[in-house]
């Protein structure tokens, strides 16, 4: 259950209306959209211009940076409640992991880590299951794994991170964006229009996702009410400044029927995953010219997907995982692939399933599990060339994992 939780706090603000969407649309044309507010309203307290590119913290996975990959691992000892974290950092050139640093805590939570060449930034919690939990963000040295704990003041959720800050989804005070400063611990606010439904980080802005309806959208829970507003409403997608406010619309279509996910940006264009109004997956598009453009059709039942970035935050594989086999659309040449895949569900592991890029030309992969080991995550990795991976070849190099000893 503390995983699972710790997971979902750390997710970004997902499209929560996705489910509604199963209004009959009709014969009738929806009806034209209020006008597009060109500024977003006036934070509270003005956040800095973004520092850089916004990327994702991490909740159970690896993040690189010039100064190797990062990654974290967890034990619980249940007869004390007490929780020991492992920032664990993989040398990619010998292929090998080690402990960075050790953090031991009575009743620990974790949601959250981020890393900079020089730092790996932390985020738990402490007594997490009692009336009085304790957040603190351990900021870890990445050349000597000395680790300082910084107390905040109420709780923060990181969720994207950039070159001098740390951001959140605030749900208590609207739709806004919290910004933590690194250095200062200082929060400022960016404040998004109403009925925003999805927040995406964009090289150095903000991609949102709301709806455009001719009056204030009701609960869903209003029923036939609800439903007729967003019959005869849009969905938008707007690039926001997050310094100015500014936004900029990039594209919109009817609230009801088929939806629009962000995948990522690839030489400035957009990509999307496309579902029908079941919210089943049928594709994936990019955004050309003001259009919807289908670059990939979806052929296998869908159980997840997962998308793979370069060092330079540029989409680079789309990758579908039907359970038993692995489909990878790769941008580089807009061809489909289905590299080696072996399910061994005796072990809940596999291998051969793609989780990151290397900028050297390598890609990381499941490589089975660790065994015998009190971790939480047992997943076992390997590395093997990108284009040999995509012809089929099984000629993996593997990770010397840490296991807690």
């Amino acid at each position: 259950m503390k995983k699972i939780l710790a997971c979902l706090l750390a997710l970004p603000l997902t499209l929560a209306a996705c489910g509604a969407q199963t209004a009959d649309t009709g014969s009738t044309p929806p009806a034209e959209p209020t006008q597009t507010t060109e500024t977003a309203p006036e934070a509270t307290t003005p956040a800095a211009a973004t520092a850089g590119r916004l990327r994702s913290t991490a909740s159970y996975y690896m993040m690189y940076t010039n100064t190797g990959l990062y990654g974290m691992n967890q034990k619980y000892d249940e007869t004390t409640n007490t929780d020991t974290f492992y920032v664990i950092k993989t040398d990619c050139a010998t292929a090998a992991q080690e402990k960075l640093a050790e953090i031991e805590l009575p009743g620990g939570l974790y949601y959250g880590m981020a890393a900079w060449d020089d730092t790996v930034e932390v985020y738990l919690i402490e007594d997490a299951d009692t009336d009085n939990p304790t957040e603190c963000r351990y900021i870890v040295d990445t050349s000597t794994g000395n680790v300082e704990r910084v107390p905040i003041e109420g709780l923060f959720f990181p969720a994207w991170y950039d070159d001098a800050a740390l951001y959140e989804m605030d749900y208590d005070s609207g739709k806004r964006i919290n910004r933590r400063d690194r250095t200062t611990n200082e929060v400022s606010y960016i404040n998004l229009p109403d009925q925003t439904q999805s927040i995406s980080g964009v090289g150095d802005k903000w991609l949102i996702q709301r709806i455009v309806s001719p009056s204030p959208l009701p609960s869903p829970e209003d029923g036939d009410m609800y439903n007729a507003v967003l019959q005869n409403s849009e969905k938008e997608f707007d690039l926001v400044d997050a310094a100015t406010g500014d936004m900029k619309k990039v594209y919109s279509y009817p609230a009801v029927g088929e939806d629009y996910y962000y995948c990522g940006q690839r030489s400035g264009t957009l990509y999307f995953a496309r579902s029908d109004e079941d919210a089943l997956p049928t594709g994936v598009c990019k955004l050309e010219d003001g259009e919807m453009v289908q670059v990939l059709p979806r052929d296998d039942p869908y159980i997840r997907q997962q998308l793979l970035e370069d060092e330079q935050g540029e989409l680079q594989w789309i990758v579908w995982d039907a359970g038993e086999t692995v489909q990878i659309y790769d941008l580089d040449d807009g061809q489909s692939y289905r590299p080696a895949f072996i399910k061994e569900t005796s072990q809940s592991a596999s291998t051969g399933f793609p989780k990151m890029l290397l900028p050297d030309g390598r890609v990381i992969v499941t490589y089975g599990s660790m065994g015998n080991t009190d971790l939480f995550d047992k997943t076992a990795y390997a590395a093997i060339d990108r284009a040999a991976y995509l012809a089929g070849s099984t000629d993996y190099t593997p990770v010397t994992m840490y296991t807690g000893e």
